[in-house]
């Protein structure tokens, strides 16, 4: 059990207090009688006893028979699981999903976050949206989409006459913000959409004429580009994070990427 410094609570193996939310920094401690240690600490001041660091335990582990060492693994894989089992879960951090075994608990031990917050309140909106991985994963979306609008522009003025640019920003929009935008919150994939699809309507003019080495001149949905990539691209990370997350999850998770 660690005392959390801001409120006092014990908490137990929680980077973060389930009381005020403050994180836990974890002591080094005796593994005889629990004394806190200093980092650089190989005796125990107060029984005696020899702190094991990374290298020695690993020297230990290679003298230790392998059968003792495979019993002792499984031995403890075996309690773990019993004691797992034994926890039933009361909720789930709707922040992060973490499931939660203590009905008293009033913020996630995984994010920090409070659990009983409506999540349709304006504090809940605030705590679900996560600006730096938006932004992050804005600016790439922004960048792959230009690139794909342009290798589009650039293939549909060379097969043919009819005006199909829009078409290949729709599907440049369509293919990436529904890689990027798959968040488990509507809000975040929704912002990601908006963002990626007003930028992109504010380069396609610039995207089309640079495509056919500014051979004419071209405005994209009467002049409305901007307005019209934005919806549509509200409407893709919307989709990306109800539908197509569980698909993406395979090869990208965006919610644990850029921690």
């Amino acid at each position: 059990m660690v005392e959390c410094p801001k409120c006092g609570n014990e908490v137990e193996d929680s980077n973060f207090c389930d009381k005020c939310g403050e994180k836990i920094e974890k002591a080094k401690t005796c593994p005889n009688c629990d004394f806190e240690l200093g980092e650089e600490s190989v005796f125990c001041p107060n029984c005696g006893t020899k702190v094991k660091d990374d290298s020695s335990e690993e020297e230990t582990e290679k003298e230790e028979p392998q059968e003792e060492v495979a019993e002792e693994k499984e031995a403890t894989t075996k309690e773990e699981t019993e004691k797992e089992e034994k926890k039933e879960i009361v909720a789930n951090c709707p922040y992060c999903n973490t499931g939660i075994d203590e009905p008293d608990i009033d913020f996630c031990p995984e994010c920090g976050k409070p659990i009983k917050v409506d999540k349709q309140s304006f504090e809940g909106i605030k705590l679900t949206i996560q600006p730096k991985k938006i932004l992050i994963f804005s600016i790439l979306a922004i960048i792959c989409s230009s690139i794909l609008a342009l290798l589009l522009s650039f293939i549909f003025g060379m097969v043919t006459t009819v005006d199909l640019y829009p078409l290949g920003f729709l599907i440049s929009l369509l293919i990436v913000v529904g890689i990027f935008g798959s968040f488990k919150d509507l809000i975040n994939g929704g912002l990601l959409g908006i963002i990626t699809g007003f930028v992109l309507g504010l380069l396609s003019t610039l995207i089309v004429e640079f495509s056919c080495g500014y051979a004419f001149s071209y405005q994209m949905f009467s002049g409305y580009s901007a307005i019209v990539l934005t919806i549509f691209g509200a409407i893709v990370g919307v989709i990306s994070t109800k539908y197509l997350r569980k698909h993406i999850l395979k090869y990208l998770d965006v919610e644990n990427t850029f921690n």
